[in-house]
């Protein structure tokens, strides 16, 4: 954890700097306001965008701040970007509409808003997974490798658009299993590995038999991977969404981690900055969301798929 630790220490820091060149309107300061830096994801994102801005000057100031999922506290932290005279704001919401007020203010001051990974209203524009296509694949999958019946259990997490989502994408898929008994969808493990390993702890007590358990993140995943483990329980079949470097090796090991939807939070983080970039230029949007597609990663590429790593750049 000290890479992460260290990682996102810096990027919490605010990096001294110039501005762009005056017949190229571009940003002098650019604030980044993250759900969650306890996260390796958002880590990975945030360093995506800080190299791309990097790229484009090398002088300029980045500021970033993280909200831990608290809707006020993250409200608070838009405010003070605001303050350092930002120009662009990049914001990976705690929820979807909860920042609407404080976004369209940050805009009416001229600062350019983009949403990353979630949508948040108040956004101009907005980059993030195929959320609903990650569920669908994952969960058909998970369906299929159990032959299509038997017990499934969806473990939700923070009721941000991404997880809604992969939730709602679960559920299409599995409507095609009528011998699939869905258990419940109202677990949460708050998008961590300790949350999915408490989670997943209390639903091993309610239900004695679950053939295959879809959580909403590689995290979740995780711990509940870690609470089967202790439990002696080795039926279970899990899949998630990620992709990260930490599943990708359980899945290529033979653990019940079968599958896991790619993510690539580096090129989100990139591609916010230039979707900002190219606002404050004077372009309008071509579109108000653009959708990254997944791959799954299987025990069949999982030795071979390239996972983003959060502790390692350029992943």
């Amino acid at each position: 954890m000290k890479p992460l630790l260290a990682l996102a220490t810096l990027l919490l820091a605010s990096i001294a700097g110039g501005a762009f060149a005056a017949d190229k309107p571009r940003p002098e300061h650019i604030g980044m306001s993250i759900s969650s830096l306890a996260n390796p994801y958002f880590v990975a994102l945030t360093r995506g965008a800080q190299d791309r801005a990097r790229q484009l000057n090398p002088q300029v100031k980045l500021t970033a701040r993280s909200a831990e999922y608290d809707v006020h506290r993250q409200i608070a932290q838009i405010r003070e970007l605001m303050g350092l005279n930002i120009d662009l704001l990049i914001v990976s919401a705690s929820t979807e509409d909860g920042l609407a007020a404080i976004l369209q203010e940050a805009r009416k001051k001229g600062i350019v808003v983009i949403g990353a990974d979630v949508r948040a209203k108040g956004a101009s524009q907005t980059v993030l997974t195929d959320n609903l296509q990650a569920g669908q694949k994952v969960c058909d999958y998970l369906a299929r490798a159990i032959n299509g019946k038997g017990t499934f259990l969806i473990q939700n997490g923070p009721q941000v658009s991404s997880v809604l989502d992969r939730v709602s994408g679960c559920k299409q898929a599995l409507a095609a299993y009528p011998g699939i008994r869905l258990l419940s969808d109202k677990e949460d493990g708050k998008a961590s590995v300790w949350g999915g390993h408490a989670s997943l702890q209390e639903s091993l007590k309610r239900y004695p038999q679950i053939d295959a358990l879809f959580t909403i993140n590689d995290r979740q995943a995780l711990g509940s991977l870690q609470a089967l483990r202790e439990a002696g329980q080795t039926h279970t079949l899990i899949g998630s969404v990620d992709g990260s470097a930490a599943a990708v090796k359980e899945i290529a090991g033979g653990a019940q981690i079968v599958v896991s939807a790619s993510q690539s939070p580096e090129t989100m983080g990139r591609r916010a900055i230039d979707m900002g970039v190219a606002l404050l230029k004077g372009a309008r949007p071509e579109a108000e969301l653009e959708l990254l597609g997944t791959t799954l990663v299987t025990r069949d590429n999982a030795a071979t798929f390239i996972a983003w790593d959060a502790s390692k750049p350029g992943h």
